[in-house]
């Protein structure tokens, strides 16, 4: 018999089987969680583990650097939409400006052609004035009645200007003069604008003095004359040296009276112009530099 098979039976008897141990799962209640099975963690450790845990901030919250960088960031944002906004209406008012002044400039060509066109004709007018009062106080005033007439009925047309000054009223009535950044040419176009209104209020004077004229013209002249002189648009010369209607000296003396004061107007006027195509002129060449146009 092998040592096995002589073990005594009292060996056996003598180790009990825990039947608490070994049947203790049968024991668990059926409502009971397995999770309070698990084995319990000493508390020591567990506060281990929490200072670990929080080594970092929780979620949720935020340092001051947090509020600082997100300010930032926001400011840098409205800024540079400043900045972008800003840039974009500066280039607008940029573009304006120059429009405007290409305008300026068409309106100032015009200006000149009407101001050289105006000075021509107060020239030949005083010319034809002083040769008027050389006739009417010649002695052969009867043969040279074609001129007298002629000249008579020339000089009492109007001589007026009409300025281009769109441009100018509409930067003034809108407040875009603003616009332009050269003082020198905010200026030039503002002298030019009161020297031009100078002109244009003067002619008030004008308008009186060639009244009272043709007032005494029409008791000198014979009318019918001055009526067949007349084609379309154009003053001719008479034929056969028509005499005057009236050879009484105070009314000669009371027309040539009246004569003078319209050459003083048309001498006064054409400084003027003349005044004003120098501003003009001047005007369109620094705005032409100025803003590169062609």
């Amino acid at each position: 018999m092998s040592e096995e098979e002589q073990i005594p039976e009292d060996n056996l008897k003598e180790q009990p089987i825990d039947s608490d141990k070994e049947f203790e799962h049968e024991n668990i209640p059926e409502h009971q969680n397995t999770a309070d099975l698990q084995p319990t963690i000493p508390t020591s450790e567990i506060k281990d583990m929490e200072v670990h845990h929080h080594t970092h901030p929780p979620h949720g919250k935020k340092t001051w650097k947090d509020y600082f960088w997100e300010f930032l960031m926001l400011f840098l944002a409205v800024f540079c939409g400043f900045l972008a906004e800003y840039q974009l209406e500066h280039q607008i008012e940029k573009d304006r400006e120059k429009q405007y002044m290409k305008s300026m400039v068409e309106d100032l060509k015009a200006d000149t052609t009407m101001l050289i066109r105006n000075i021509k004709q107060r020239q030949s007018r005083i010319m034809m004035t002083d040769s008027l009062v050389i006739l009417l106080g010649s002695p052969s005033v009867n043969e040279r009645g074609n001129e007298i007439y002629y000249f008579g009925r020339s000089i009492s047309p109007p001589t007026n200007i009409f300025p281009n000054d769109g441009t100018i009223q509409q930067l003034k009535s809108s407040g875009n003069l603003r616009l332009i950044r050269n003082s020198t040419i905010s200026n030039s176009i503002m002298a030019y604008d009161q020297k031009m209104r100078n002109v244009l209020f003067e002619m008030g004077d004008e308008v009186e003095v060639r009244a009272e004229y043709r007032f005494v013209a029409r008791k000198l002249f014979q009318t019918k004359v001055f009526y067949e002189m007349i084609t379309s648009d154009e003053i001719r010369i008479p034929k056969n040296n028509p005499a005057l209607y009236s050879k009484d000296a105070g009314l000669l003396n009371e027309f040539i009276g009246a004569i003078q004061y319209f050459k003083r107007i048309h001498q006064a006027q054409l400084i003027r112009s003349e005044e004003l195509l120098v501003l003009a002129r001047k005007l369109m060449e620094n705005i032409i530099k100025e803003y590169h146009l062609e």
